[in-house]
Formats: structure tokens, C-alpha cells, sequence
């Protein structure tokens, strides 16, 4: 597969630059953003009205997220390691369980 897959909000930084399309590291990725928007009411990265080029920007540039008072330390550290911007430090299937 060559062209782009997934949704555009849960890409992972390497789908977007163009890299590695689908594979288990890529599903970590949007587990983690899913998990951070199930608890925050918000996806993580993306606001309204913003348009694909500047979020492929914000993505791109991704360093650390922003936590708010409904994340415990520890769900804080969970999302971290499913959402480390290089896959290969992110947590695989079982470490997150």
C-alpha cells in the first residue's frame, strides 16, 4: 500500500511524513489518542475548524501532549508509551495490557 490510510486524526507521525502506511505500532498510536479523547471530551491535537495542512503541522511537530485534571499519573503514563512519537519506544499490545 502506497497512498495514505487511515483516519486523518489518527495518524501516527510516521504515516504522516510519508513513512510506514499500516502496521501494529500505528494502532498503538491511535489507541493511545482515542483513549486521551474518551477521557478529555477532546482529541488531543486537532481543533476545530483547523484545516489537514495545519494539523499535519501540529503532528509533525509532536512532542508531548497536554493533561488536564481527569488524568490520573498513571493514565498520563500509559498514553505517553502508547504515544511515543517514535514507534519503535512505543509500547507494544502486551506491555499496554
Amino acid at each position: 500500500m502506497d497512498e495514505s490510510c487511515g483516519t486523518l486524526v489518527y495518524q501516527a507521525p510516521e504515516q504522516m511524513a510519508g513513512g510506514q502506511c499500516y502496521g501494529k505500532p500505528v494502532d498503538i498510536w491511535a489507541a493511545g489518542f482515542i483513549m486521551y479523547e474518551l477521557i478529555a471530551g477532546k482529541h488531543p491535537l486537532w481543533e476545530k475548524g483547523e484545516d489537514k495542512r495545519r494539523y499535519r503541522v501540529n503532528l509533525l511537530e509532536f512532542k508531548k501532549l497536554r493533561y488536564g485534571r481527569r488524568f490520573t499519573q498513571l493514565t498520563q503514563s500509559l498514553i505517553e508509551k502508547l504515544c511515543h512519537p517514535k514507534p519503535s519506544l512505543r509500547y507494544t499490545v502486551d506491555q499496554a495490557l
